[in-house]
């Protein structure tokens, strides 16, 4: 995350394959392969137009929405698959063919899908396949990826072609593809484009077939709660899995906060625990962040766990519960009266401390929010004089509290 340590540093859902993992993932193959082609400037590999079919010559003057058949194109198939624009053609042509016509470019296609899944231009093909194939192309195909499929799912097109699967087959296809994936799990959660293939099974698959990857994530839960792309997976099983499958893990966890509420990534899970997770292990954190208040108030990422538990404890959909860890929390931030150098103080002048103490003020309520404020009033000139206690001062006056 930036400035404030926030951002969606540990979401990144979805796609994988692009630069920097900054692509949506779910988006359609004619959109993402716009953009994939734009990066080749038009005709500029024409040195090697000699060696390109007739058929690929005409499409590559008319374009996609040249007037050939896909019939007439069949012995050119895969040249034209790895074609910039005959990929599109055949993508555009696949969309309204016929059932003979996409079974002839299919027997074709199939027993090159490996390579072609990973093809810069012959993958938005292959995935065209998962759109509007038959159940038993789908199906086929699955079969024809299964040998390679950890190497595909951590290769940059690849990925969004087993992404794409995982969404398209029916029910036995996933747990064939899983029953493959297990082979490594640790190695595709790890990779920058495997991590989106397992956090796809995880969104698609039904919660009892990725006990897979609980296994896997249960056997280090506060590494993976810790790496960069660990985390997200973390964070999809907290979103998809009952509390009872993830007992092991969550228990992992809880017993370590004050580590992972520090950590650049393990920050987002113990914020997503607070979302997700049952009121007692909101209670856990809460007070462990209530025992490391200054310390966490003060620091990038545990800054975020700090908000994140404010929020949840004053309108959160346990917030009701959560009264008791809420007021003893606010209570430890405001201090006691004639407390010397309470919490509040310490963190309002902090580049980071002082966002928790306008989140403070715009959450208070009752007597806590008198306290507060007076506490906030007899430190005007340091406010004044610093320049985060403007940031507070303003606060109070748009909640009228100055």
């Amino acid at each position: 995350g930036g400035g404030k340590g926030g951002g969606k540093g540990g979401g990144g859902k979805g796609g994988g394959g692009g630069k920097g993992d900054k692509s949506g993932g779910g988006r359609k193959a004619k959109q993402k392969g716009a953009k994939d082609r734009a990066a080749s400037p038009d005709l500029a590999d024409d040195d090697d137009d000699a060696s390109r079919s007739e058929a690929l010559k005409q499409v590559r003057r008319e374009g996609a929405k040249s007037g050939m058949s896909l019939s007439s194109v069949a012995p050119h198939v895969l040249e034209f698959a790895k074609d910039p624009y005959g990929s599109r053609f055949l993508q555009s042509k696949l969309d309204e063919a016929d059932r003979e016509e996409k079974q002839e470019v299919f027997e074709i296609i199939k027993p090159q899908a490996t390579p072609l899944a990973n093809d810069q231009f012959g993958h938005f093909v292959i995935n065209k396949f998962f759109d509007v194939g038959t159940v038993d192309q789908r199906k086929d195909l699955v079969q024809e990826l299964f040998p390679k499929l950890l190497i595909l799912s951590t290769e940059q097109h690849g990925c969004r072609v087993v992404q794409k699967a995982i969404q398209h087959v029916p029910r036995e296809s996933q747990l064939l593809m899983a029953s493959k994936l297990q082979e490594n799990v640790v190695a595709c959660i790890e990779s920058m484009h495997g991590n989106h293939v397992i956090q796809k099974c995880i969104e698609q698959m039904p919660p009892d077939s990725v006990t897979f990857i609980i296994k896997a994530v249960e056997a280090e839960a506060q590494k993976m709660a810790s790496h960069m792309y660990g985390c997200r997976i973390v964070q999809r099983l907290l979103e998809h899995c009952a509390s009872h499958q993830l007992q092991n893990m969550l228990n992992q966890i809880l017993g370590s906060i004050d580590k992972l509420a520090t950590d650049p990534y393990g920050n987002y899970v113990v914020q997503h625990m607070l979302e997700h997770g049952r009121v007692d292990d909101k209670r856990i954190i809460i007070n462990v962040v209530e025992r490391n208040i200054v310390e966490f108030s003060r620091h990038k990422c545990s800054s975020n766990v700090v908000e994140k538990a404010l929020e949840v404890a004053t309108v959160g959909e346990h917030a009701a519960q959560l009264e008791v860890e809420r007021g003893n929390l606010m209570n430890k931030v405001i201090g006691e009266p004639g407390e010397p150098n309470p919490p509040l103080c310490q963190m309002m002048d902090d580049r980071f401390g002082n966002f928790i103490v306008q989140r403070m003020i715009e959450h208070a309520r009752g007597a806590e929010r008198d306290r507060l404020r007076l506490q906030l009033q007899a430190s005007v000139e340091k406010l004044q004089s610093s320049s985060h206690g403007k940031h507070i001062l303003n606060a109070l006056k748009k909640e009228s509290m100055a």
